[in-house]
């Protein structure tokens, strides 16, 4: 298999998983979310990284086309290090932020 075979493999499976995680995390969202606690914490932060690796992903895409042809290969490769590095890191300020907002008045993790 050639990696030109691999590349449009992968460009056309990669968007079918990511929707595929969406649907379970709205589903999930609905379904524990009602309910509150640690599902529902889950549910959101599973939807909040679907979201953003979608938006991320599109941003992105068009972010290092204008970087290529309007600076260089240089210029694109430092702006993919730069989306790899917050696409990596977005899970987890995430989850922060999840965290955050699950505190209740007096400061204390729910269960």
């Amino acid at each position: 298999m050639q990696i030109a075979e691999l590349t449009e493999d992968l460009a056309l499976i990669l968007p079918m998983v990511i929707l595929v995680q969406g649907i379970i995390g709205l589903v999930a969202w609905f379904w524990l979310g009602s309910k509150g606690g640690r599902g529902a914490r889950i549910a959101a932060w599973l939807g909040l990284v679907t979201l953003t690796l979608w938006v991320g992903s599109a941003a992105a895409f068009v972010l290092l086309h204008l970087l290529l042809f309007n600076f260089g290969s240089g210029a694109a490769v430092a702006g993919a290090a730069v989306v790899t590095a917050f696409m990596l890191l977005m899970p987890f300020g995430w989850a922060a932020v999840v965290r955050h907002h699950a505190r209740n008045d007096t400061g204390s993790e729910p269960r």
